[in-house]
C-alpha cells in the first residue's frame, strides 16, 4: 500500500506547520511587525486576509453622517496616521432622523457639525457634504453617480469603501449602486463596508490600535446616538475578531476590483426582488 500523502494532506500539514511557526513566534516580535504575523496566519486558513489599508488615496463614501464611522472608520484612522490621503464624501444630512422638536433642516445641520467633529477626531480632512435629502437616493443615483465620478476624476484614489451592495438600508445600497455606476478604473478596489448587516467578507482590517478613535469618533455622532444606540453597531468588530487572532476588533471588507464590482452590481440590479430578499 502506498504511503505517499495526497496534495490535501500536503497542504493541510503545511498550513498546520505554519499556524505553529507564526504562534511561537509572535511573542518575539514587536507590535509592528504583527501585521505581517497576521496576514500570514490569516492567509493559511484560507479566510479573510487580514492587512493594514495599504491604500495611497481612499475615497470613502457614506449615505448619513455617522456611517463614515461606523463603516471604516478605524481603517480611515490608520490610514490618516500613515499619512495617507483620504476624502470623505457624505451623501445626505441624515435629516429624517426622528428628533423630536426639531424640523429636518435643523436635524441635518446639527449632524453636519456632528460629521465635522468626528473628522477631526480621526485625523481626517472635513467631509464633503453633496446636498441629498436623507432617504431619496434610490431616485438619484444617477445624479449620485455623476458626482462620485467627478471626485475620483479629480481625486485618483486607489480605493474607494462604499457600503457593500447588500447592506440592509436603502439608501446604503443606492449609494453602493451608485458607486458601481460611476466612472472609476478598472483596477481600482471597491471596498465594501458593513454597518447594517454583515457582508461577505474577504479582507479584514485589525482596528484595535484605533479603536478608542473609533469610539471618541462615533461618540461626537451625539444626534444619532440621542435616538438609538448608535454603539450597537460595533458589535460588528468585536465579532470579526474571532476570525483574525480572536481578540481586539476588527472592520470587515468585501473588496473587488471595480470591473467585478461593477459587473455583480449589473447582475443584482437584473436579479428579481425576491432573489435578494
Amino acid at each position: 500500500m502506498s504511503s505517499a500523502r495526497s496534495p490535501s494532506h500536503i497542504v493541510a500539514a503545511g498550513q498546520r506547520q505554519l499556524n505553529r511557526f507564526v504562534h511561537r513566534l509572535r511573542p518575539l516580535v514587536p507590535p509592528a511587525g504583527w501585521e505581517v504575523l497576521q496576514t500570514l496566519q490569516s492567509h493559511s486558513r484560507g479566510g479573510p486576509l487580514v492587512l493594514t489599508p495599504p491604500h495611497k488615496r481612499a475615497l470613502v463614501v457614506a449615505p448619513h453622517p455617522d456611517d463614515e464611522v461606523l463603516g471604516c472608520g478605524g481603517s480611515t484612522a490608520l490610514l490618516c496616521a500613515n499619512a495617507r490621503e483620504v476624502r470623505t464624501l457624505i451623501a445626505t444630512d441624515g435629516g429624517r432622523l426622528p428628533v423630536q422638536g426639531l424640523a429636518p433642516l435643523d436635524i441635518g445641520a446639527l449632524r453636519r457639525d456632528d460629521a465635522l467633529r468626528a473628522s477631526v477626531a480621526l485625523g481626517a480632512p472635513p467631509p464633503v457634504f453633496l446636498g441629498f435629502d436623507d432617504g431619496t437616493l434610490r431616485a438619484v443615483v444617477d445624479d449620485l453617480s455623476a458626482l462620485i465620478s467627478r471626485h475620483v476624476a479629480e481625486f485618483r484614489p486607489d480605493a474607494i469603501y462604499a457600503p457593500w451592495l447588500l447592506d440592509a438600508h436603502a439608501d446604503h445600497r443606492a449609494l453602493a449602486m451608485a458607486v458601481a455606476l460611476a466612472s472609476v478604473p478598472a483596477t481600482t478596489e471597491v471596498w465594501g463596508y458593513e454597518v447594517w448587516a454583515a457582508s461577505p467578507a474577504n479582507r479584514l482590517v485589525d482596528v484595535t490600535s484605533m479603536w478608542d478613535t473609533k469610539c471618541r469618533a462615533l461618540g461626537e455622532h451625539r444626534v444619532p446616538a440621542g435616538v438609538f444606540d448608535t454603539a450597537g453597531h460595533l458589535a460588528l468588530n468585536r465579532w470579526r475578531s474571532i476570525l483574525g487572532t480572536g481578540s481586539g476588533y476588527m472592520e470587515a471588507y468585501c473588496v473587488l476590483r471595480f470591473s467585478a464590482y461593477s459587473s455583480l452590481a449589473a447582475a443584482l440590479r437584473a436579479a428579481p426582488p425576491h432573489q435578494l430578499a
